[in-house]
């Protein structure tokens, strides 16, 4: 699993890549949370090179969104392949995100917002 971020006005951009599973949702929690720790409350995170995910990497998501919820942030995932998005739908996760079809359109959400 690789972890990138680039920051694009207010907007921190994560890049994932790789499969997210138990071996690898830890190191990618501890690396968001410490965003927001960081003091950074506005979170795209891009799919497009994530493979896989599981559970365990359903929960970092879920956990990053409650933390960002406590400090009035928000986290917008973006350009989910199919089979990553299938397992948000069959899961029910897909209706708690706010998901963008690409990176571009989840920035201009947070540049509408602003």
């Amino acid at each position: 699993m690789q972890f990138s971020e680039d920051k694009q006005g207010s907007v921190v951009i994560v890049g994932l890549q790789g499969r997210m599973d138990s071996n690898t949702a830890r190191t990618v929690e501890e690396k968001m949370l410490g965003l927001i720790e960081r003091g950074e409350h506005r979170l795209l995170v891009d799919c497009a090179e994530l493979d896989y995910i599981s559970s365990a990497g359903l929960r970092v998501f879920l956990a990053t969104a409650k933390r960002l919820t406590q400090t009035k942030g928000k986290l917008v995932l973006a350009t989910l392949n199919d089979d990553v998005k299938q397992v948000f739908d069959l899961t029910g996760i897909s209706s708690i995100f706010q998901i963008s079809p690409s990176r571009e359109d989840a920035l201009t959400q947070y540049q509408q917002e602003a």
